[in-house]
């Protein structure tokens, strides 16, 4: 059987027809085995004789996949169906920014996320020598949550490898938004972006995009050599600085333009904040980021754009990648897609950047997207009543110092888990371990243990991610280290069902078993270990404390406690426990039983707390009253509560028992 509505394609079950283009058609699938939805971009029968698009296809794939990032659509594999061969893709429900632009104006606070979000993709995309080459607004997506992404990495080449989806290094990309340079079939780099994006950017602004002729031909002999339209001529309200921004990114020379993606947001962020502008709004959530987000004030919704000179057909949908309808146009050397196509191409990779993502966008519900059944608000905190805060304070008056490394978890299967590290204030973050999560920095800060999804077990490696080893080799979790940086403290068995703590040497040796428990963690003395676990012969846990010295063991709590951690001092432990509402939050107990208190009230959960090595803070996660999960930090009486990284979702159902960890 074919790709049939209702048929099945190896694992996957298709469920909904969603589009077609000139090469390819797109179609919902359900995947059983990790009960999730997927796109199948399945290649046209008649092509399926050309093997140069087949091997276009899977390198697609091979080189798409390995881009991982929030704020990118991805490709999960490549396989063949009845010699039909297909792309397994996340599959995205929401809308085009094309369409969002068709109905109504943004906000410049919209803008200025939606701006970020991309040029954080980009700006991952480049670092790994990858060049999209076909930004535009029907290439953006934005899913019923009003999370960003960017689409459409379909002809891929990889500079360092010499690599191309492409046959015979063509030249393929949207008139509207090509590059002076990639027009000409000229030697290109991160800076075509820089104009493809200058181009989306003054289409937020006035509507429509600067170059728009009854031809290609004549669009593109206007983006070489045309002056683009003054943008306050077609929106007088956009800012001077705003334009003197988008002038800059529409230079014709790419010498004069932004040097990178990443420099045209801060451009853009400046102008319309300033440059030392700081909202002190409650953050809302929606881009995928990876690092530092400034709180920002909601949307106000506002009313449609008036018709423009040249309204563009609206895509019915999202997934008709504008890019598959190819239609063979040769000029200078230049193969020109009709509707558009999406190419990366050769890239000089630049020097490594620091990722910073801002502020989350919100859809307002005037727009026609599926409204989030919980009010994207922040955590509410709640220290001691005479310092209470009610939302994230705009700037921290001291930040934590070190670093903190963290899982994010894009899905349910091993490759989707990597270990992320970070500065301690949320900036530069940056993958650090692959197919892994419950990180732990050594106290010395010069090694990371951590638990693989592939060859299971648990592993050491250096701080960098480097030189990793195996140390225990099970279904084992959540090592923490002794205070010495020579052993670990660890859990062997089901973190649902219980099992026993464990202590075993840094180079795997010596292991032994010490008590039933989980989540443990070693306190500084080096005496005594934290952990959850139950009382003999019933069904009630708690928080304990055990004596390595007199084998001797005490109950701390008797409220669900788990994930115990030891401040700096070995005075307190911080944990998370039901909040007797149905939510988990951040709880703060002396290590003699007494003076407990919570730090964290509302309707989220909050958990995975931990110190900074200093002890004046505390990290924890937070899915922001169900907005979306985000780090955040405050100060250790419970104070100044401040949103550090966005859109860092966790593993599934384990969330409450991963870990966050910092290093000095």
């Amino acid at each position: 059987m074919g790709f049939v509505v209702g048929e099945s394609v190896g694992q996957f079950k298709i469920v909904a027809y969603v589009g077609q283009g000139g090469m390819a058609t797109i179609f919902k699938a359900h995947q059983p085995s990790l009960d999730r939805s997927v796109a199948l971009k399945v290649i046209h029968p008649a092509l399926k004789n050309d093997q140069s698009f087949v091997a276009r296809l899977n390198r697609e794939a091979a080189i798409v996949g390995n881009l991982t990032h929030p704020n990118i659509v991805q490709v999960h594999d490549f396989s063949s169906h009845d010699g039909i061969p297909f792309l397994v893709m996340q599959f995205i429900e929401g809308k085009t920014l094309k369409e969002v632009l068709q109905e109504r104006k943004l906000t410049n606070a919209e803008i200025l996320t939606m701006l970020q979000a991309v040029a954080d993709a980009l700006t991952y995309a480049h670092t790994r020598g990858v060049l999209h080459r076909d930004v535009k607004p029907s290439n953006i997506m934005l899913d019923n949550e009003g999370h960003v992404f960017l689409t459409d990495f379909g002809l891929a080449r990889i500079e360092r490898s010499g690599e191309s989806t492409m046959s015979h290094d063509m030249l393929i990309g949207s008139p509207q938004y090509l590059s002076p340079e990639q027009a000409k079939s000229e030697a290109v780099d991160a800076r075509t972006d820089v104009y493809s994006l200058g181009i989306v950017l003054f289409e937020m602004f006035t509507g429509r995009p600067p170059f728009s002729a009854e031809t290609p031909y004549a669009t593109i002999m206007a983006q070489i050599n045309d002056a683009p339209p003054k943008a306050s001529s077609l929106n007088p309200a956009i800012p001077r600085a705003v334009e003197m921004v988008i002038e800059r990114a529409l230079e014709k020379d790419p010498a004069n333009r932004y040097n990178s993606v990443r420099d045209f947001a801060r451009a853009l962020e400046n102008a319309i904040r300033g440059p030392k502008e700081e909202s002190d709004a409650a953050p809302i959530f929606a881009p995928a980021p990876l690092a530092e987000y400034r709180p920002t004030p909601a949307p106000t919704p506002q009313t449609k754009i008036p018709a423009r000179d040249q309204k563009p057909a609206t895509e019915k949908n999202p997934w008709m990648f504008a890019g598959i309808a190819i239609a063979a146009l040769l000029l200078i050397g230049v193969c020109i897609a009709a509707t558009g196509g999406a190419l990366l191409s050769a890239l000089v990779p630049p020097s490594p950047t620091r990722l910073v993502v801002r502020t989350p966008f919100v859809i307002p519900t005037s727009i026609a997207l599926s409204t989030p059944t919980i009010a994207p608000t922040r955590p509410t905190l709640s220290p001691a009543p005479a310092t209470t805060t009610t939302r994230p304070s705009p700037i921290a008056i001291d930040a934590p110092r070190g670093k903190i490394a963290y899982t994010l978890a894009t899905g349910d299967a091993p490759e989707n888990h990597t270990i992320w590290i970070a500065d301690a204030d949320g900036t530069d973050a940056k993958p650090l371990i692959e197919f892994a999560m419950w990180p732990s920095f050594s106290p010395d800060g010069k090694q990371i243990a951590f638990y693989k999804l592939k060859e299971v077990g648990i592993y050491v490696a250096n701080s960098d991610g480097g030189g990793a080893r195996r140390i225990v080799n099970a279904e084992a979790c959540c090592a923490q280290w002794s205070p010495d940086s020579k052993r670990l403290v660890y859990f062997l068995g089901k973190l649902k069902v219980g099992g026993t703590i464990h202590i075993i040497n840094a180079d795997g040796t010596g292991d032994s078993e010490i008590v039933a428990g989980f989540n443990p963690d070693w306190a500084p003395d080096g005496n005594r270990l934290a952990y959850a676990g139950f009382l003999e012969n019933t069904t009630q846990s708690g928080l304990f404390v055990y004596d390595l010295r007199n084998k001797q063991k005490i109950m701390l709590t008797r409220d669900s406690g788990e994930g115990p951690q030891w401040s700096p001092r070995g005075d307190r432990l911080l944990y998370q426990a039901d909040d007797g509402n149905g939510h988990k939050n951040v709880f703060v107990i002396n290590a003699d039983g007494t003076g407990r208190r919570q730090l964290t009230t509302g309707k989220s959960n909050d958990g995975q707390a931990t110190w900074s090595r200093d002890g004046n803070f505390i990290f924890w996660r937070s899915d922001q009253n169900g907005a979306g999960w985000g780090i955040f930090s405050m100060r250790a009486d419970g104070t100044s509560p401040r949103l550090l990284i966005n859109r860092v979702p966790p593993s599934g159902n384990l969330w409450a028992r991963e870990s966050l960890s910092a290093a000095p």
